[in-house]
């Protein structure tokens, strides 16, 4: 009785741990946190469960705001795990812009991934990047002479001056500006720390053993327990049963005792009235016959 008392604690005890433990676990991964990645042209923030399991599914939101104006951009991330000396790669989601983007634009993205259920306990990360294009404007400037005088006479016209050239003074110099445009592409990339795969421990895994153990010890000391029960109740009507048969025995011994008494008394009666009958009895007389003599 005391041991299955003692094994009853035990699980109660390891049911507690178990539950606080699975409390601990709901508690974390409703817990959110966010990091931040400066990128040349972006600011990108992820927003992330703080704490996950082997076997869970996570959710990242991704958002990522414009610098500057652009003519198209592209965000990437690249979601990975330490496994070992090796990194293990979840999922790898992007976002791009429609059009054009202004400075203050939000790109928003939501990326979703399953954390294997052999996982390390180890911590997630973002590999984030930016592909932009931007459209430059640059100057040229076109070069020549002027004459200070209106008199041309001592000059004369070439097609390929289209002005009045060759002169024997030429005057100042002047330059004439126009535009051009040009696009680039730029990359940048930076990395983005995300959840923590909360594995098992080798600790927990020794407590889960040991519950295991516990449990099969106290479903064993439950079925020995009714079988038990089921053995005291079998006994239980047994006795029951030898008690009401003693009871009636006694009864009966009761009865034949009162009727051995009963016939005693009356067997000594008999006998005494037999006694007193023959007492009373009269004797028989005896006569003398004298004969004569022949």
């Amino acid at each position: 009785m005391g041991k299955f008392l003692s094994l009853t604690i035990l699980t109660i005890l390891l049911i507690a741990v178990v539950a606080v433990w699975g409390n601990a676990i709901v508690w974390a991964q409703s817990n959110s946190s966010t990091s931040t990645v400066n990128l040349s042209y972006f600011t990108v923030t992820m927003t992330y469960p703080a704490q996950v399991m082997p076997g869970d599914s996570a959710t990242v939101n991704l958002q990522a705001t414009a610098k500057n104006s652009l003519s198209s951009a592209t965000v990437s991330a690249k979601i990975l795990y330490a496994n070992g000396s090796n990194a293990s790669q979840l999922m790898t989601a992007s976002v791009s812009s429609s059009g054009a983007v202004n400075s203050g634009t939000v790109l928003n993205k939501q990326i979703q991934f399953m954390i294997p259920v052999n996982a390390p306990r180890t911590s997630i990360i973002a590999l984030v990047s930016e592909s932009v294009q931007s459209v430059n404007s640059y100057y040229s400037y076109g070069y020549g002479y002027y004459s200070p005088y209106t008199d041309y006479s001592d000059c004369y016209y070439s097609p390929s001056w289209y002005y009045y050239g060759y002169c024997s003074y030429y005057g100042n110099y002047y330059s004439y500006p126009y535009s051009s445009t040009y696009s680039t592409t730029s990359t940048d990339s930076g990395i983005a720390p995300l959840s923590y795969i909360k594995a098992q421990t080798p600790e927990y895994t020794a407590l889960q053993s040991q519950y295991q153990v516990a449990e099969q010890q106290l479903n064993q000391s439950q079925a020995q327990n009714q079988q038990l029960q089921q053995q005291i109740s079998q006994q239980s009507a047994t006795i029951s049963s030898m008690n009401q048969q003693m009871s009636s025995t006694q009864d009966s011994i009761t009865t034949l005792e009162a009727v051995s008494v009963g016939l005693a008394i009356l067997a000594i009666a008999l006998g005494a009235f037999a006694v007193h009958n023959k007492n009373t009895e009269p004797k028989p007389t005896t006569k003398t016959i004298e004969t004569e003599p022949k």
